[in-house]
């Protein structure tokens, strides 16, 4: 029951913005549905002016979250790890992001987004 209260408490959809070590920025997008009492994600951001979609592999939840995810940047395959606290409507925290042929280092950094209200 601890668990359904905590993921109810992180659904909705989140907008804001991420920067990176490397000096890269832009916007991101959280959408995290309530689906059979399990977080059901979206993430999406921006690179420059290109929005990238990506596929989550790995949610963990409660009142902390972490997310892995795959995406195509430049033709290459990149895994990203982001984890994040929520405190009230905004969910925050910091990233790593991986090459998935190799596993070598492509960026870290910190995102920030707010909850949208219905």
């Amino acid at each position: 029951m601890t668990l359904f209260a905590a993921e109810k408490d992180l659904a909705g959809v989140y907008t804001g913005k991420w920067s990176g070590a490397s000096g890269a920025a832009g916007d991101v997008r959280i959408a995290l549905a309530l689906s059979d009492g399990k977080l059901a994600p979206d993430v999406r951001f921006t690179m420059g002016s290109t929005e990238v979609k990506t596929k989550v592999t790995h949610v963990v939840d409660g009142m902390k979250l972490e997310m892995k995810y795959e995406f195509d940047l430049n033709g290459v395959r990149l895994e990203s790890t982001i984890r994040g606290t929520l405190s009230g409507e905004v969910l925050e925290g910091r990233y790593s992001t991986k090459s998935v042929v190799n596993g070598s280092a492509a960026d870290e950094g910190e995102w920030k987004a707010t909850r949208q209200s219905n």
